[in-house]
């Protein structure tokens, strides 16, 4: 009796778990919507731009050494202090100079009394000659005397010139401006005449900063290279920051056959020196600007199996696209086909989410930057 009053109860509680699992599935089958920030298509006017990694290089280095041999006596310039052409740097004990300059003067005034006397003389015969009192024989003579001692007065002159230069050569100045190194001698030190190196100067105002690209982009540059001066803008690696823009003035006469590579080179004027020799920048080289372009924020983009795709949203729901990549910009990217403008495209959160995935957008979005 007991048993047959049972079961009743246990076919409601059975009909109540069937009802709960069934409750269960349609829950599970339902995820929660996936949160994610979006960004929107667009259409706008972008630069048309190149990048690459450029090293910072001196426009021109000069290792300046003394002409002369002797002993320093003073050293005119800090350390690492930028200087201008012709400033006094070094300077080297003037005083034997001093005496060959004195001596040299001494003897091209012998020499000019000499020379004076011999073309007396010449003069002098002259007339005896028009007079019939002096022989030819004696008139060559002195004509030949007065020419040879021009010839010892155009020597003693040459000394003196060469007595004044190495006088002068005893202050060694810059050749030119630039950012001078350390002074590698100091006072009291012997140096040899065009051997020892007494400092470095890099011309730092303008700079250059040395590139390569590509050499599949080489025509387009030099195409525009052509029409207009080409803009290159230097940015610090790490925070993006413009360090200075200069403008594109060489491109070398060879690919490089093993990397494919084309070489260039920029020159900044560098007012504040913000860019240092040896210094790696990024560059960006800006050919030209294309209006109407359709742009969408670079963080979109992912890389599939059948090549680059975003998730477009619509209704909450998101779909893979495949689109065609047209080229980077530093935080845009421009789709030559695929999207249409207005459509919402995922920018962070992409690796939670599946095609035909429910989403919704993050409070927090990014604010959108300009290329």
């Amino acid at each position: 009796m007991r048993i047959a009053s049972l079961a009743p109860s246990l076919s409601l509680l059975a009909i109540l778990l069937v009802a709960c699992n069934q409750n269960a599935g349609r829950k599970a089958a339902t995820p929660p919507p996936v949160p994610v920030e979006l960004g929107t298509v667009e259409r706008r006017s972008v630069p048309v731009e190149l990048h690459a990694i450029g090293s910072v290089e001196p426009l021109a280095t000069v290792q300046l050494k003394a002409r002369v041999q002797g002993e320093i006596t003073q050293v005119l310039f800090t350390d690492g202090a930028y200087v201008t052409a012709n400033q006094p740097l070094f300077t080297i004990d003037p005083r034997p100079f001093e005496v060959t300059l004195r001596r040299a003067r001494a003897d091209l005034a012998q020499a000019q009394t000499e020379a004076k006397n011999a073309q007396d003389q010449v003069d002098r015969y002259t007339k005896l000659m028009s007079q019939g009192v002096s022989s030819k024989e004696q008139y060559a003579q002195y004509v030949t005397t007065a020419s040879s001692q021009k010839s010892v007065l155009a020597a003693r002159q040459a000394d003196v010139d060469q007595a004044q230069l190495s006088l002068d050569w005893t202050t060694v100045r810059a050749p030119i401006s630039g950012r001078a190194g350390a002074a590698l001698f100091r006072a009291g030190s012997i140096v040899q005449a065009n051997s020892d190196v007494l400092t470095v100067i890099n011309q730092t105002r303008p700079i250059a900063v040395r590139f390569s690209l590509p050499e599949t982009q080489l025509a387009e540059v030099r195409d525009w290279m052509g029409k207009s001066a080409v803009g290159v803008t230097a940015l610090e690696p790490d925070s993006g920051k413009a360090l200075g823009t200069g403008r594109l003035d060489f491109v070398d006469n060879v690919v490089d056959t093993q990397s494919g590579m084309i070489a260039l080179k920029a020159t900044f004027p560098n007012p504040d020196e913000n860019l240092w020799p040896g210094q790696f920048v990024d560059l960006v080289v800006k050919l030209s600007d294309e209006s109407d372009a359709l742009v969408v924020p670079s963080t979109a983009i992912m890389d599939g199996q059948n090549g680059a795709q975003v998730f477009v949203v619509k209704d909450g729901v998101a779909t893979l696209k495949k689109v065609v990549v047209e080229r980077t910009l530093r935080d845009q990217t421009v789709i030559s086909s695929g999207l249409e403008p207005g459509q919402q495209v995922v920018t962070v959160g992409q690796l939670r989410v599946a095609n035909g995935a429910h989403v919704t957008a993050s409070t927090k979005t990014a604010p959108r930057k300009q290329p």
